[in-house]
């Protein structure tokens, strides 16, 4: 607290960090339901923008062990957990590195990479994710490369849809993030 009595620092980091968490539980069980069509990732990457990449790391850790880790469709265990928190944290760190990027940057190039991160970000998360059975399973190499093509369908999915949320939902928020990001804390 200052002396003025208003909040700064760590309170206000805190904060952003706490509504961040409790945002991407939400939007995670609000489309539950629907496979691989997600908001999470997009509030990862939006944290990491917002926060810098550490606290958008610990933010998108915390997002992903609530929501995979108490999921309405059945909890994440073990290395698959781990492999989805890695995930998300990919999600805050390319948000993070994004943000000095983003303000040299409008119109098409800015589409253009936000539609890319929502992209990479979804492919670190499918690669760890699809992986993550087969090798606490035991497979052989075989084994799991036939595990992997039988993801690519909800891979193709999931990057789809994740390629639009970026651009029709993260997209329009870059520049109210970044007006917040720049505050001082």
């Amino acid at each position: 607290m200052s002396d003025s009595g208003g909040a700064s620092g760590p309170p206000l980091l805190l904060t952003r960090i706490a509504a961040l968490v409790a945002v991407g539980v939400a939007l995670g069980y609000l489309l539950a339901p629907v496979p691989n069509v997600e908001l999470v990732t997009a509030t990862c990457f939006c944290a990491g923008c917002l926060l810098g990449v550490g606290a958008g790391v610990l933010c998108s850790l915390l997002i992903e062990t609530l929501f995979a880790g108490f999921h309405p469709m059945g909890s994440s265990l073990g290395l698959t957990l781990v492999a989805q928190c890695l995930g998300m944290a990919g999600a805050a760190t390319l948000g993070g590195l994004f943000r000095p990027v983003a303000r040299r940057l409008h119109g098409l190039s800015l589409a253009a990479l936000v539609t890319l991160m929502g992209i990479l970000s979804t492919l670190w998360f499918d690669l760890l994710t699809n992986l993550a059975f087969p090798v606490a399973a035991g497979f052989s190499f075989e084994q799991t490369l036939a595990s992997l093509g039988l993801a690519l369908p909800f891979a193709a999915l999931h990057l789809l849809s994740n390629a639009l949320v970026f651009l029709l939902v993260v997209l329009p928020a870059i520049p109210k993030l970044m007006r917040i990001a720049e505050q001082p804390l």
